[in-house]
């Protein structure tokens, strides 16, 4: 049994560093500290949805009645970006979404290596411009519309038209030749 115990445990430990996100592809500062703290406001509010649920189940097996428990609604969630490329995939996210009273919930200078995924914490429910190139200059990025409730993953790659499971992916140098 204590062999089993462990495995549980290891498997746990993996399946909790697998779902965690970190910002080490953000290279702008303000961005990096607003994925920061959306992650750590994720990670609070699960944490407090789980005690809440274990402390309801407590409850009602010592009381011997059954109390009921609405975990929170999520405000965020993971959406990941990969890099299929074999250069250096530059993006930034830009929404009309507000992160406090003075910024939007942009995500600047995001600098994926290739082959590499990057998973980004976005609000549910945004609409996100994502510009995207394999060069730092702006003058030839691509623009896919996304709307984060009905995606989880995107593949980037220079000529990218459209995703699966994405309404409006259009690169944006289509949008400036019908200009």
């Amino acid at each position: 049994m204590k062999n089993h115990s462990s495995i549980i445990f290891l498997l746990i430990i993996l399946l909790i560093f697998q779902a965690c996100t970190s910002p080490k592809y953000f290279y702008d500062e303000s961005s990096y500290k607003r994925q920061k703290e959306l992650r750590d406001s994720h990670s609070s509010n699960i944490f407090e949805d789980i005690m809440t649920g274990f402390g309801c189940i407590l409850a009602g097996a010592v009381l011997e009645t059954e109390i009921e428990f609405a975990p929170t609604d999520q405000q965020f969630k993971k959406l990941k970006l990969t890099n299929i490329t074999g250069d250096t995939m530059y993006v930034n996210m830009l929404t009309d979404v507000y992160w406090d009273a003075n910024n939007y919930c942009d995500f600047m200078d995001i600098r994926i290596p290739p082959h590499e995924k990057c998973k980004v914490m976005v609000p549910i429910d945004a609409s996100y411009n994502l510009y995207f190139s394999t060069t730092a200059r702006n003058d030839d990025d691509e623009m896919l519309e996304i709307f984060t409730t009905d995606i989880k993953k995107i593949s980037l790659y220079p000529g990218i038209t459209t995703i699966k499971d994405t309404i409006n992916a259009i690169p944006l140098d289509s949008i400036q030749k019908q200009e």
